[in-house]
């Protein structure tokens, strides 16, 4: 009996799994949840185990290939037990006074003709393994969507790549060693025309501008270090690409006073707690996200979801890119609380134990800039939000305050608050207020 292993959807928004490295070789022998091989996706790295114990019947993907999610990348056979089939009830042997037969029934008669020999019905053959896709036709080319959107990026003719991967299919690895190679793109044929309309007259057609061609790829020197995208990478490309060409964004930056917020971080200091300025912000958005439940919301086709819990997401910057894992009900969390959920989702982040549940389901985004900050920047939204904050670096400098009652120049400690929205949904009057109450919270200071 064959048993598929097939590429797991690690997370819902999960599409596709990069195979890192085969942990066993076709005719080897596995045990029941013995680890296979290791995979990567765009959001975390797992190892696959093994459904069943048997042996690797095949491989159907090599390592480097990229592979939709359920795909079938490998089988094992099984021993299945055979049942035995029950012996067949013996007959008793015949009996000259009865006939054979008992009681009443017995009667002289005839011997009764012989019955014919019982012949067992073979159990069916066993389905054969589905046939491994013959190689395709000559002049076409089986391609995954990754290998296509590479070729049209940089006009590539993959009928002039050798592929590598089953039954000479172009691999992701293939592109980019071709590309490494310095290889020249081939130049876009010309489309043909449709037989099926005429062409319009002349006369009839508006003037148009002429496409600008594709940009094409630049030449490798020597010395240059061609860095494939990780999955992660190619993730965070698209997923950015995505969001400025879906939202219209609108930026608004708030001033704000941190000096409470620092007295506050001063006292907790002094009892042995140490926390940073990003749990203030947080717990500042979650009350006005109440306020404002238009700012915790998800688009949906030309709908808007109005989300009834506040989950915010977090962005942590790890080795292997941009991770953004989410603290759940942050409007129900303490600022210490918040400050604990945040260090730890970090560091499992960091470490590659975050799970793509806790990458997902989040209603806004706070960022900050880390350590080595800056004074603001222009975030862009996390899809299918319609908000994100981020953090300036918090810089003391002379401001106007009112000290005592009167005014005066004071140093305070500085932050610059950056708010995008998305304009599809939210307007001037909503975006403004709600970042406004988020810098009156902060500037309150009550952060019990």
């Amino acid at each position: 009996m064959l048993i598929d292993v097939v590429m797991p959807q690690l997370g819902e928004s999960v599409v596709e799994g990069v195979v890192v490295k085969w942990l066993v070789a076709a005719g080897d022998k596995v045990d029941r949840d013995q680890t296979l091989l290791s995979i990567s996706t765009d959001k975390v790295d797992a190892e696959i185990p093994s459904p069943s114990a048997g042996r690797i019947a095949e491989i159907l993907a090599k390592e480097g290939d990229t592979v939709p999610v359920r795909t079938v990348i490998a089988r094992i056979e099984t021993e299945e037990a055979k049942a035995a089939a029950p012996p067949a009830p013996s007959s008793p042997p015949w009996d000259e006074e009865t006939e054979g037969l008992q009681g009443d029934l017995a009667r002289k008669t005839e011997p009764p003709l012989p019955a014919p020999p019982r012949v067992e019905a073979a159990p069916p053959a066993p389905a054969p393994p589905p046939a491994r896709p013959s190689p395709p036709p000559s002049g076409r080319v089986r391609i995954t969507p990754v290998v296509a959107r590479m070729a049209a990026e940089h006009r590539l003719d993959l009928s002039k790549i050798p592929g590598t991967g089953i039954d000479g299919r172009v691999t992701r690895k293939d592109v980019e060693a071709h590309l490494a190679s310095g290889a020249p793109a081939a130049p876009s044929a010309p489309a043909a025309p449709s037989a099926a309309a005429p062409p319009a007259p002349a006369e009839a057609a508006p003037p148009m501008k002429a496409a600008a061609p594709p940009a094409a790829s630049p030449a490798v020197s020597e010395g240059d270090q061609v860095v494939p995208w990780t999955p992660i990478r190619r993730r965070i490309a698209k997923h950015m690409s995505a969001s400025k060409q879906t939202s219209p964004h609108v930026h608004v930056f708030a001033e704000v006073d941190m000096h409470k917020a620092a007295k506050h971080r001063e006292v907790l200091k002094s009892q042995g707690v140490s926390v940073t300025y990003l749990p203030f912000v947080m717990l500042a958005a979650a009350r006005a996200l109440k306020e404002f439940p238009a700012m915790n919301a998800h688009v949906s086709g030309e709908s808007t979801i109005l989300r009834k819990s506040i989950h915010i997401s977090v962005a942590v910057d790890t080795a292997k890119g941009l991770l953004v894992p989410v603290v759940r009900d942050a409007d129900r969390k303490t600022l210490l609380e918040l400050d604990q959920a945040v260090a730890d989702l970090g560091a499992r982040a960091k470490a590659g134990d975050v799970t793509p549940d806790e990458l997902s389901g989040g209603t806004f985004t706070v960022t900050n800039p880390g350590a080595k900050g800056n004074l603001f920047g222009t975030p862009i939204i996390n899809q299918p939000q319609v908000g994100i904050l981020r953090m300036g670096q918090v810089v003391k400098r002379p401001v106007a305050a009112t000290v005592a009652g009167e005014d005066a120049i004071a140093v305070r400690p500085m932050m610059y608050l950056c708010l995008a929205y998305d304009h599809r949904v939210i307007d001037g009057v909503e975006g403004n207020g709600f970042l406004y109450r988020v810098r009156e919270i902060l500037e309150a200071g009550n952060f019990g």
